[in-house]
């Protein structure tokens, strides 16, 4: 499994008070080809394209002081298809938006499927 944006170290450290609601996904809205899910505070969207799935990761920093956010999301389909897509975001100032986009490109050559789903698979928040 892989993607064509360059990846990210994740942080090590240990999380702080939560800042950003990581519950379960409500159901998915749409827009044109564009799927649409919030797990709390974060947004993700998945656009699939001939190429692979568009994955762009939304993830707000409500709290009143400096956050530093790392986050591993999968994504999968039918037939096989499932990249990982992981990121770091060193310092997100308070009220602004950590994001990240990028084409998942299945290395297993697994067809892109025209319903993808994600999930978390890892979250992590510190103060910057």
């Amino acid at each position: 499994m892989t993607e064509d944006a360059s990846p990210e170290e994740t942080s090590a450290a240990s999380p702080t008070s939560p800042a950003v609601a990581t519950a379960p996904a409500a159901a998915p809205t749409r827009e044109g080809d564009t799927k649409a899910y919030a797990f709390g505070d974060i947004e993700i969207r998945l656009t699939p394209n001939e190429l692979g799935v568009y994955t762009a990761v939304h993830i707000p920093n409500p709290s009143q002081k400096p956050m530093s956010f790392s986050f591993t999301v999968r994504v999968t389909g039918p037939q096989g298809y499932e990249v990982m897509m992981k990121r770091f975001f060193p310092h997100v100032l308070p009220g602004d938006t950590g994001r990240e986009a990028g084409l998942l490109i299945d290395e297993d050559e697994a067809p892109v499927p025209a319903d993808p789903t994600v999930e978390i698979v890892a979250f992590e928040q510190t103060g910057a």
